[in-house]
């Protein structure tokens, strides 16, 4: 008799409680929240957006900037740090198009059914040129690779979502996306844009990963046609006779 999967979301449940108990969480939470300090880098005016908590918000947002932090998902505990928090579906962001400057993901895609209409959310919910951060779980790690085996993390999903496909679809919704950097809890470190072969290796088998992408807007500019005149036939001159 088969045993009935848990949903999704008590999966990210899972994660969270693995993430900030354990001395491998606790790692990547470190390396992840350090990837986002030095990559944010909002300004005073701009509003952040994040998708479903990660309990760590402390540790990359920064106090003046907290005002302009809002908090979004199905289950969100209020804290002394976050000060903004709208609980609501990700797939239906209640937030009016256009209007975050910057919006995070922290695995919020590993963990979800419908990852197509939460990516279409973040299109819909970003300014022009606003940029998104996505922290995910690499499923060709060495943990994902020997996911089958019995002892393998409650968490673990055998359909994580890799980096190629990811940046795949958001190149589908219009944006500018890139492999940003690989988080390795095996050493501690963040594997900042891999160029080599060995970095990229290293990265490939990396624990998670993250995405930086920029929401563009493409305006079609209307080419009028350019006729080419040609000389009219006059009646009366289309044959001349010389005397």
């Amino acid at each position: 008799m088969k045993t009935k999967q848990a949903p999704l979301p008590h999966l990210r449940q899972a994660f969270l409680e693995w993430y900030h108990a354990t001395t491998l969480g606790q790692i990547l939470q470190t390396i992840e929240a350090s990837f986002l300090q030095g990559s944010l880098n909002p300004t005073y005016n701009q509003k952040i957006l994040q998708v479903d908590q990660l309990g760590c918000e402390n540790l990359y947002i920064h106090e003046p900037f907290i005002q302009n932090f809002f908090l979004v998902g199905r289950e969100q505990s209020p804290g002394p740090y976050v000060r903004h928090i709208i609980r609501a579906n990700p797939e239906a962001l209640p937030v009016a198009s256009e209007t975050i400057d910057i919006l995070i993901l922290p695995h919020v895609i590993d963990f979800e059914f419908n990852r197509h209409q939460i990516l279409h959310e973040v299109e819909r919910v970003l300014k022009p040129n606003g940029r998104l951060f996505i922290l995910s779980l690499n499923p060709w790690s060495v943990r994902g690779i020997i996911q089958y085996l019995p002892r393998r993390s409650s968490f673990w999903r055998p359909n994580f979502i890799s980096s190629y496909r990811l940046l795949e679809w958001l190149s589908l919704l219009k944006f500018d996306a890139e492999f940003s950097a690989a988080f390795s809890i095996a050493s501690s470190k963040v594997i900042q844009k891999p160029d080599s072969v060995f970095s990229k290796s290293r990265a490939n088998l990396s624990f998670a990963f993250g995405i930086k992408a920029i929401k563009r807007t493409y305006t079609l500019i209307p080419i009028q046609p350019k006729w080419i005149s040609t000389p009219g036939l006059v009646p009366g001159h289309m044959f001349e006779t010389s005397e």
